[in-house]
């Protein structure tokens, strides 16, 4: 089975070091010649931004995507952002067809819809199609590339996974850059029609089928949200839980976890007057950090962030539940009360380098609530709908017994210390 390409090697055994790739190609030596046809990349290209390929100088791979840089005749820089699975291909294992398609859907008209605020600094996005499913039994490799998703964008000055060559004032001044495109996100306006047809569409496993009110800002809607999400993930003893190739069933420790939070639900939703600032719609970029921005380098030798991009695993939520979190080599979070955290520390780390990262959350917040100092109140207000929140994202299908046993305790913990009496209804 397999989801994507493997990074091709050269006749002498060496990886392919993403230089000159047009040139390699005119002579006949394509280094993906076994994978996908790149001059059909440079066709497509070629017909809907019409004008000629004259340079490829450099290609890069990422997790899912090539980024393949193409300098055109009009004077133009590009990246074509190419999918490294095909739906075609055989034995495909990668994400299907009916997630894919969405997500580019959604991601185009993010791009489009963020032109409208320059202070985020999304990406220009010139030209996309979604993955294209051939019929029929998949024997043998594409002759194509319809099958692999693709966006191009005007090409940003700058580079990227430039953060470990920063000196400790240049990780200080990205930082600060970065806190202030976050909190222009956050407080970005979220159009209600947006909102409406993209919200359900971009939450993560498992998704409730429908809602039975109208998606809205509110507080009445944020509670339907919870609900809905926990009846989709928690159905009734014997159904399946998760996903279908773990075969785990709901068991009675699931089920009895299941009334414990839907009873709490109501209970950790914060009310008052700032209801209006909690609960409204924001747009989360789903991974931001330095590895999906560009940065240059301004006349005074500091860096400067010119695009951010990659928005595939963005969603729509209740400012209340938006995560803040920044990664960098590290990721800069927030404990409940809002206080400055790390994650994903590397293992090595030593007490001089752990000193000097620690100063990182510290910066990256301060700078961030003192642009957007509603964020800080929505993560201090919803700690406990956070909690419960950011708990069910993180559920990966693993032992459900265990998992929803340990919040549904948690949930009977909270009901006792909030005095909640009244049942589910």
């Amino acid at each position: 089975m397999s989801f994507r390409d493997d990074w091709p090697k050269m006749p002498d055994g060496r990886d392919f070091d993403g230089r000159h790739l047009l040139a390699l190609v005119r002579s006949g030596n394509s280094p993906f010649h076994d994978k996908w046809v790149v001059s059909l990349l440079i066709q497509e290209i070629e017909e809907n931004l019409c004008a000629q390929v004259v340079d490829i100088p450099c290609v890069s791979n990422g997790s899912n995507n090539y980024g393949v840089h193409l300098k055109l005749s009009s004077g133009m820089d590009v990246v074509a952002r190419l999918a490294r699975g095909d739906v075609n291909m055989p034995d495909y294992d990668g994400f299907p067809i009916h997630v894919q398609v969405p997500e580019v859907k959604f991601e185009a008209e993010v791009y489009e819809l963020l032109q409208s605020a320059p202070d985020i600094l999304a990406s220009r996005l010139l030209y996309h199609r979604v993955p294209v499913q051939h019929e029929g039994p998949k024997l043998e490799s594409p002759k194509d590339i319809a099958g692999r998703r693709l966006l191009v964008f005007q090409k940003a000055e700058g580079e990227n996974n430039v953060w470990r060559t920063l000196s400790p004032a240049q990780k200080s001044c990205l930082l600060s850059q970065a806190a202030r495109i976050r909190a222009s996100l956050y407080k970005f306006q979220v159009p209600p029609e947006f909102a409406s047809a993209w919200l359900r569409e971009r939450l993560f496993e498992q998704k409730p089928e429908s809602f039975p009110i109208p998606i809205a800002p509110t507080r009445e809607f944020c509670i339907t949200l919870f609900t809905s999400k926990i009846e989709a993930t928690i159905k009734n003893v014997g159904d399946m839980i998760g996903w279908e190739d773990d075969h785990n069933t709901v068991g009675p420790v699931a089920a009895a976890a299941k009334q414990s939070l839907l009873r709490l639900i109501p209970h950790i939703m914060p009310a008052g007057d700032d209801e209006n600032l909690l609960y409204r719609f924001v747009i989360d970029h789903g991974d931001f950090g330095v590895h999906n921005m560009l940065i240059a380098m301004d006349a005074n030798s500091q860096p400067l962030a010119t695009s951010l991009f990659d928005w595939e695993t963005g969603c729509i939520v209740p400012a209340v539940l938006s995560d803040p979190l920044m990664a960098v080599t590290v990721d800069l979070v927030t404990d409940e009360d809002a206080a400055p955290a790390l994650t994903r520390l590397p293992r090595t780390v030593t007490a001089e380098e752990l000193k000097q990262i620690a100063t990182w959350p510290k910066l990256y917040f301060e700078a961030l609530f003192l642009k957007a100092p509603d964020y800080k109140r929505s993560i201090q207000a919803g700690k406990d709908a956070r909690h419960l929140w950011f708990a069910l994202r993180d559920w990966r299908g693993d032992d459900p017994e265990d998992y929803f046993g340990d919040l549904g305790a948690w949930a009977e913990k909270r009901i006792r210390e909030l005095s909640v009496n009244q049942e589910v209804t």
